[in-house]
């Protein structure tokens, strides 16, 4: 049985599957999971009862090789149709693009001695076609996606795990650290991460890694050198409707230059997320601050991010929401100090598929209605109005490219009208139709800029 969606809930599906308790897998119910999901929570052990292997691809996806020794295989082919007019607002000399990617991955998940040793590998192949605007994050044609050992601890009170080699980190709500679905790369780094997870729900994650660089050829991505990031992620249930993580993250960059300023950088973020659920009504803000130097000007920066919302009692789980987002801009170019927000590894499709908005400089205000008239269908759509939060400084895109001559313009942005369809046609097959609008305004008309639209259409098969 297929249980009807709902966007808020994904979060509470990624924690249910990743947290070490003794309980039911979702996964019993439909599996694979989803996409967006990483691989590597999937758990199959459920399936050493025949009774439970009900899927043709049982047995496929689960091997027992002995008493204390299994295997799971898995894959995935997707492929994404994007169409868009004035792709970045006309400013980089395009009035359209139309193109086709490509992402096939494989993945197998080795578990020894009662899984106190596992190691996890995926690669995959990554292609675009026809695409006029190259980006990094859209080939990488032959590539090892992730590689990890990790070594496991049980004890009375939960587990303890050591996590070596490239693998996906996300954390809370993906404000600030994400998988990145969506792009035909998902974000990969190469480090170690440490977890700790108690049955009572508490939490705690340190880490030391670097970004992918991805190369042009095959079998050519390896670690950023120029990129240090670490941090610790911690969660604390407060009550039976409050939660709350708290953060703390370090980005060293080598020679980087932004507000004016130009050097090696050191940037630390600390914050926290609460979040939770009451009866119809969710929640989950987070805020954030940030210091550190650029070359020799230092950095103040601060940001704000939450999404609320209420589900309605009604069949098709109508939610209606309301999402407030900030990041402070730089005031003054080159004055010696950097007050512009750095999202760091952000989920930016929360502003629509098309790449346009991130976490930085901006104000992003407005309404979100969801709903599923079937189980397996959910309609989401929204109208976001977005301002600069400093005049003076200039536009961000995701990956902290500045948007040419934006910077002294106008402060409304635009409002961004977006619409997205997900379709589970199957356990195996998910539809995803992305839409999205942008009515631009003065910060982007007085450089020159026009309206610019989207639309993405998904196919994805997991096995």
């Amino acid at each position: 049985m297929t249980r009807p969606l709902n966007r808020a809930l994904v979060p509470v599906v990624l924690l249910s599957l990743c947290q070490y308790v003794q309980a039911a897998s979702p996964l019993e119910d439909s599996r694979p999971g989803r996409p967006g999901a990483p691989r590597w929570v999937e758990e199959y052990r459920f399936l050493d009862d025949p009774a439970k292997a009900s899927d043709p691809f049982d047995g496929l996806r689960y091997h027992r090789l002995s008493e204390s020794a299994w295997l799971q295989l898995g894959a995935e082919a997707r492929y994404r149709a994007d169409a868009l007019n004035q792709p970045f607002f006309g400013l980089r000399g395009l009035k359209d693009d139309s193109y086709l990617l490509q992402r096939l991955q494989a993945h197998a998940d080795l578990h020894l001695f009662d899984d106190a040793l596992r190691t996890f590998v995926q690669v995959e192949n990554t292609r675009a076609f026809g695409k006029d605007l190259y980006s990094p994050n859209d080939e990488g044609r032959n590539e090892i996606r992730q590689a990890f050992i990790d070594f496991n601890h049980d004890f009375a009170a939960g587990r303890y795990t050591t996590r070596v080699g490239r693998q996906e980190m996300a954390f809370g709500d993906q404000v600030f650290v994400t998988y990145r679905d969506v792009p035909n790369l998902r974000l990969s780094f190469d480090g170690v991460r440490a977890s700790l997870n108690l049955k009572d729900g508490r939490k705690l994650d340190a880490f030391a890694v670097r970004p992918l660089k991805t190369g042009e050829d095959s079998w050519d991505d390896g670690s950023n050198n120029a990129v240090k990031f670490y941090g610790l992620y911690g969660t604390l249930p407060l009550t039976a409707v409050w939660n709350m993580d708290l953060f703390a993250f370090g980005l060293e960059t080598d020679d980087r230059s932004l507000a004016g300023e130009t050097g090696d950088e050191q940037r630390y973020t600390y914050g926290t997320r609460l979040f939770g659920r009451y009866q119809a009504l969710d929640w989950s803000w987070n805020l954030a601050g940030q210091g550190g130097h650029l070359g020799g000007a230092s950095i103040r920066a601060w940001a704000v991010s939450s999404d609320s919302g209420y589900t309605f009692d009604h069949p098709w789980q109508p939610r209606l929401g309301m999402r407030v987002d900030a990041a402070s801009g730089d005031s003054d170019l080159g004055d010696g100090k950097v007050g512009t927000f750095d999202p760091l590894f952000p989920r930016n499709g929360v502003y629509g598929e098309a790449s346009l908005t991130t976490l930085s400089n901006v104000i992003v205000v407005g309404p979100t209605f969801g709903f599923s008239p079937w189980r397996t269908v959910r309609f989401e759509q929204g109208v976001l109005e977005v301002w600069k939060q400093r005049e003076e400084d200039g536009v961000y895109m995701p990956g902290m490219s500045l948007l040419a001559n934006t910077r002294g313009t106008g402060r409304h942005v635009g409002t961004i009208y977006r619409a997205n369809t997900r379709w589970l046609a199957t356990p195996n097959l998910t539809l995803d139709l992305d839409m999205k609008y942008y009515d631009v305004g003065a910060a982007i008309k007085e450089a020159g800029g026009e309206d610019s639209s989207f639309v993405s259409l998904r196919a994805t098969f997991r096995l």
